[in-house]
């Protein structure tokens, strides 16, 4: 496993009706732990607390970043990404750009349906101190409460 840390998310808050404690710690921390998937953020055990004037989740062994990936983005069929005399057409030469790279960098893929032009890319995973702030406020939001 990467680099993993536990991570505490504490929100002070004004006083919180006794009733409504129960419902809105597990609404925040279905939030807070769908933020984390949603960003491939892997972590253990989720443990919530609520008082009335504090909700808090501790996150055991939350990653640090986010794995490595590789993006890969397929383009036009080979057949229809060169000419008969094997130059780069106007399909190819635009999809090469769009990738940021040139035709003769891309691969090329075999599937049953035919030859593909491919871009592949190692995208390196951003870190967790990144990617917190955005789950945070998006689980805020989405609680179950009068803003």
């Amino acid at each position: 496993m990467a680099d993993c840390a536990d991570l505490l998310f504490e929100l002070g808050t004004e006083e919180l009706p006794p009733v409504a404690l129960k419902r809105l710690s597990n609404a925040l921390t279905e939030e807070f732990t769908a933020g984390l998937a949603r960003e491939n953020l892997t972590h253990g055990e989720v443990t919530a607390y609520a008082a009335p004037r504090r909700l808090a989740l501790l996150v055991r062994d939350c990653a640090a970043a986010q794995p490595d990936r590789e993006i890969e983005r397929r383009g036009p069929a080979v057949q229809a990404a060169f000419d008969d005399a094997g130059n780069p057409s106007k399909a190819a030469e635009g999809f090469a750009r769009s990738c940021g790279t040139s035709v003769d960098r891309l691969e090329r893929m075999r599937t049953d349906k035919g030859e593909w032009l491919v871009y592949k890319v190692q995208e390196t995973g951003k870190p967790a101190a990144e990617l917190l702030p955005s789950i945070a406020e998006t689980a805020l939001n989405r609680l179950p409460i009068p803003k």
